[in-house]
């Protein structure tokens, strides 16, 4: 289980980063897309009891579509 939550936490990084990527250059749709990547990618840790606190506010798509 260790490793699939590390691996969980480094799938949401790397989402997050191109999120934030998507936003600095103004592609709108990558940026939605990668939002519905890191809300999928919640939803698992949530049903595995992983805890991703460090990540907080991210279960709502507006706070995903205006991270930066």
């Amino acid at each position: 289980m260790r490793e699939f939550a590390l691996t969980l936490h480094l799938r949401l990084h790397d989402s997050l980063t191109a999120l934030r990527r998507a936003h600095a250059v103004g592609d709108d749709d990558l940026a939605t897309a990668q939002a519905g990547e890191v809300e999928d990618l919640v939803e698992i840790a949530a049903r595995h009891g992983i805890d991703i606190a460090g990540y907080a506010g991210l279960t709502s798509h507006r706070a995903l579509t205006t991270a930066s």
